[in-house]
Formats: structure tokens, C-alpha cells, sequence
């Protein structure tokens, strides 16, 4: 086992524990710290260097000579009784695009972006629509909503069925299947009591999936995204079971949590904002910028996406070794004073080209088409049908390892 660094600057005097009281409601005062006085540093509970600092982010994201995303180069990857070694987790892993390094996932990547193009999803619309719809009609009824249980959760996962034409009924599967695989990011944080289940949820997605892709094979549909990855053809490469299986688990899983957290938090952020909410109802194309705005200003990762070393590197003043883990904390990158004036000011007009909130690079957040279409239809829809849309009480936070996992958020329609 590695011992921890020894290199004053890796041990910071301001305290880090994304797992503390308040810490999800709001963790950039803590973030603020850490980028001025420590912004390189090893934390040691989550056995991994945290970067807070936009420029170091950029640096790392970028060089995929030096910087690895392959959970494969940690050093902690063949750990004894950590989710390294479920051998669920292994098989949908090997092929993932969330985990793929240099030329495999720029081969995988080129065989996937034609079926997430921009043009692609457009074609989506309407079925988004219908789903958000069919959930607003429901909530109508009642007179009141929890964004989070009763809209955000439902449109992704429902959305990822639409597109993969799963069976139906599957969505309380795919929400276990996808809280599985994203609470074992960083498997040191597991629980070893939590392994079980966790198993048994991966294990049941997996044999969702052989036996969609099985189907799919026999059967192609029209119009389909899985028959489009399982036909698409580049030069006489085409993609394989085992590939297939990892890209729709990564499309799952990176589909399901950003979508759902992007719809309550940017929800939220214009409720608690009644200026912004008169905006959007004036000009309802602004909500395109609202929601880039929330995703710079408030970010609801908690440890960010991970980098490994391929050889010893020196960053910032910091010695790290190779195969140690890197976390970048996309949450402190959009508030970096250095690169957005006013950074702390939630600025509707703000240019945010500069924001890396969907990542940067060759790994570039493929799905980022998808996401926003979804997020603009269910909270474009929800504020043009309840005009009168507030707020009953400030969203809670539940604990989640890797996520600011928002709770609920209800509000009155």
C-alpha cells in the first residue's frame, strides 16, 4: 500500500471533508479556501490529490499522453474488497468511455458520436416533450411537485429507455443500476456492508443489458440508437458485445445523474432568483444560458472526475507519483476568480465558454447535447405551464458519496 505524501504543500491547513454537515448546500466557501491557500493537495480519506485551481484542471484534461482515465492505473485498482474487484464492475468498466484512455477511446468514440450528434438528439424532441408532459399532467393534479423525486428523476431515466427502446417497466432498475455504478467511482469510499447490494443491482443491470443488446441484434429497430451503435461501421470496425455493454452503461450512467441534478439545481437557482424567473418568462430562449450559468456557478459534483498519472509528474509545486489518483473539482473550476470576472455573481449574460463543467478535451462529455435538450424541456415546460411556480422551502441534500445529492425540492404550482 502507498504511503501518503510527505511534501509539505500536499498537507493543507484548511480542513476538507466534502462529507460534512452543510458541505452540500454550499461548499464554496470551503473551495474559495482551498483555491487560495491550497489548491494541490492529498486528501488523504479519499487516498487521491484534490485540484481546485481552473489552469491546473485545464493542464491535466488536456495532456492524455501523461494524464490517464482509466481506473485501471490506479494504484489502489486491484485493492482486496474494493469495488475494483466486483467483477461486474470490472466487466462493465473495460470498455467504457468514462474510462478509456488514448487510442481505445478515440476508436469507441468515433464508432459513437454519430448517434449523439446534435442533429441526432434534435430528432428526440418530441418524445422528451411527451414524457415531461405526461409527469407536469400528473403533478397538476396535485398542486404541488418535488422537482427532484417527481420530475428530475423520471425524465432521464425514462429519456435513456426512449432512446434504447428498453422494456418497459425498467426504471426502477436502471435508477439502482445507475446509483451502483456512480457510488463506486471511488471505491474506498464503499462500505464493505454496502457491497452486497450494490452486487446484486450491478448484476441485474448487466443481465438487462446482455439480453437487450441480444434482442436488438435479432430484431433491429428503426430509428434506434442501440441498432445505430450496433450497426455503425468505421473502415470495417464495429463495436462489440463487450463494448456495446460498457457504452450503454456509460450512457446510462452518465446520462441519468447529470441530467437529473441539472434539472433541480437549475430549477433552484431561478426560484431563489425572482429577478432571473421574470427573465425567463419574458425571454424564454434565456434559459439556454440559466442553465450554463448554474452549471458554472454551482457545479453539483462533490470530488470531481478523476486522473491518473502515467509517470511521476510535478504540478503546481506538488510531487505526485505515478498511478496516484487525481480529483478535479469541477464545482470549484466555474467559481475561479482568475478566469470568470465576478465569478460569485450568478450572471444570466455571463459569457461561459470557458466553463468545464461537462468536461474538457478528448473526454469531452458526449452526452452534453442530450443533457441540455432534456433540461430545457422539462424546466422550460414546468415555468411556462405554473406561471406562478415558488418555492415552499430551500431544497435538503441527502448523503451521497460523489454527488451534491439534492434531496427534494418542492415547490407550489
Amino acid at each position: 500500500m502507498s504511503a501518503p505524501p510527505t511534501n509539505p504543500e500536499a498537507r493543507p491547513a484548511v480542513q476538507f471533508n466534502p462529507y460534512a454537515p452543510g458541505y452540500d448546500a454550499n461548499p464554496h466557501p470551503t473551495l474559495a479556501k482551498l483555491r487560495a491557500e491550497a489548491p494541490i493537495f492529498y486528501w488523504e480519506q479519499g487516498r487521491g490529490w484534490i485540484l481546485t485551481r481552473y489552469d491546473d484542471a485545464i493542464a491535466v484534461l488536456r495532456d492524455t499522453k501523461r494524464f490517464s482515465s482509466s481506473r485501471a492505473d490506479w494504484e489502489f485498482a486491484a485493492m482486496a474488497g474494493s469495488a475494483g474487484a466486483i467483477p461486474e464492475l470490472v466487466e462493465l468498466n473495460r470498455y467504457s468511455l468514462l474510462s478509456l484512455s488514448g487510442q481505445d477511446h478515440a476508436r469507441v468514440r468515433k464508432l459513437v458520436s454519430p448517434a449523439l450528434t446534435p442533429r441526432a438528439v434534435e430528432r428526440l424532441r418530441p418524445e422528451i416533450q411527451a414524457i415531461v408532459d405526461e409527469l407536469l399532467d400528473a403533478a397538476a393534479a396535485k398542486g404541488g411537485l418535488d422537482v427532484v423525486s417527481e420530475l428530475a428523476e423520471h425524465v432521464p431515466s425514462r429519456v435513456i429507455g426512449t432512446m434504447l427502446k428498453m422494456p418497459k417497466g425498467q426504471e426502477a432498475l436502471f435508477l439502482r443500476f445507475t446509483y451502483a455504478v456512480v457510488k463506486s467511482i471511488i471505491p474506498t469510499l464503499l462500505r464493505p456492508e454496502e457491497v452486497p447490494a450494490l452486487r446484486t443491482d450491478l448484476a441485474e443491470g448487466v443481465r438487462l443489458l446482455h439480453a437487450t443488446i441480444d434482442d436488438r441484434r435479432r430484431n433491429p429497430l428503426p430509428d434506434d440508437i442501440l441498432t445505430t451503435l450496433i450497426q455503425t461501421e468505421e473502415q470495417g470496425d464495429k463495436l462489440n458485445n463487450q463494448e456495446l455493454l460498457s457504452l450503454v452503461s456509460s450512457l446510462i450512467v452518465g446520462g441519468f445523474e447529470t441530467t437529473m441534478h441539472l434539472i433541480a439545481f437549475t430549477v433552484f437557482h431561478i426560484l431563489e432568483r425572482p429577478e432571473v424567473l421574470a427573465q425567463v418568462k419574458t425571454d424564454p430562449e434565456l434559459l439556454k444560458n440559466v442553465i450554463e450559468e448554474v452549471l458554472r456557478f454551482d457545479h453539483f459534483g462533490k470530488v470531481g472526475v478523476s486522473r491518473y498519472p502515467l509517470e511521476d509528474v510535478e504540478l503546481g509545486g506538488a510531487k505526485i507519483r505515478k498511478g496516484q489518483m487525481m480529483l478535479i473539482l469541477l464545482t470549484s473550476m466555474g467559481r475561479d476568480e482568475a478566469v470568470f470576472d465576478k465569478a460569485e455573481v450568478f450572471d444570466v449574460r455571463r459569457n461561459t465558454n470557458a466553463s468545464i463543467a461537462f468536461g474538457h478535451g478528448a473526454h469531452y462529455c458526449i452526452g452534453a447535447s442530450l443533457a441540455r435538450l432534456e433540461v430545457q424541456l422539462a424546466v422550460g415546460s414546468l415555468l411556462r405551464r405554473f406561471p406562478e411556480l415558488r418555492m415552499v422551502k430551500p431544497p435538503s441534500f441527502a448523503p451521497h458519496p460523489v454527488i451534491r445529492q439534492m434531496k427534494d425540492l418542492e415547490v407550489m404550482l
